[in-house]
This record gives C-alpha cells, sequence and structure tokens, in this order.
C-alpha cells in the first residue's frame, strides 16, 4: 500500500512539474455560451491599444471572439513593419485569448501594430470575409 502511495504522489509530482514547464503557451477561456447567428454578419472587435508587460513574452490579453458569431477566428498580431509577434490557434464563438506569448520580447515604448482576422465558418471552415485593426501596443 505504501509502495502505491509513493508511486501516486511520484506521479501527482511529475504531472505538477510538467503542467508548469507547458505554462509558456495561449490560454483560451470561454466567456459565454456560444449561439452562433445566421452567419450573414460578422462581429469583429475593436482595439485601439494593447497594454503589454515590456521584456515578456507571455502577455495577458482579452482577445475575443463574440458568441453570436457563426465563424472561427485565427487572429494575427504584427509589427508595422511586417514582423509577427503572434499568431493564435482557432477561436471559436464565445472564446477569449486571456494569455498569449509572443515570439519576442518588446522592449518599453509604443509600436504601431496590426491585429488581423482571418475567419472561417462553423460549418465546413472555409474561408470568410476577415479584417484588419489598426492599433498601438504600448509596453510598459
Amino acid at each position: 500500500m505504501r509502495r502505491k502511495l509513493c508511486r501516486l504522489a511520484a506521479f501527482l509530482v511529475l504531472a505538477l512539474a510538467l503542467t508548469a514547464c507547458g505554462a509558456g503557451g495561449d490560454t483560451v477561456e470561454r466567456f459565454a455560451e456560444a449561439n452562433p447567428g445566421s452567419g450573414e454578419n460578422i462581429a469583429i472587435p475593436g482595439y485601439e491599444k494593447l497594454d503589454f508587460a515590456a521584456g515578456k513574452t507571455a502577455q495577458a490579453v482579452n482577445l475575443k471572439n463574440p458568441p453570436e458569431n457563426a465563424c472561427t477566428f485565427v487572429l494575427t498580431l504584427t509589427l508595422e513593419d511586417g514582423e509577427t509577434l503572434w499568431t493564435g490557434e482557432a477561436l471559436s464563438p464565445g472564446e477569449a485569448f486571456t494569455r498569449i506569448t509572443l515570439s519576442r520580447a518588446l522592449d518599453a515604448g509604443e509600436y504601431p501594430a496590426t491585429l488581423h482576422y482571418d475567419c472561417f465558418s462553423l460549418n465546413d471552415n472555409t474561408p470568410l470575409n476577415g479584417a484588419e485593426i489598426q492599433l498601438t501596443i504600448e509596453a510598459r
């Protein structure tokens, strides 16, 4: 019995360590139950500014796909010079990225950037209209 408890404890410690090591990825959270619309209109959230921590790749964000959309979003954040800082996985309606990992840390300052939305049908994953939002990244 003692041997089983030791094995279980070792397994739990290993699982916790692996979870902590993998904590560098993006985090997606459901903020509302999806209630997909007709697909005729796509609600694109607008952002004027993203506040980032300077010198870090892990960033807290709130990038949403509204629950009424009948599409998934694939988001890409690029700097004005075209450098891609981040591309997310497909985001379903009612979900939001709450934590992302940039390709590199930014020094303190303001950066003109674009958040590009690629939209895909929920039914068959066909590409739909997308959008680009011009914004400023403020790293402090």
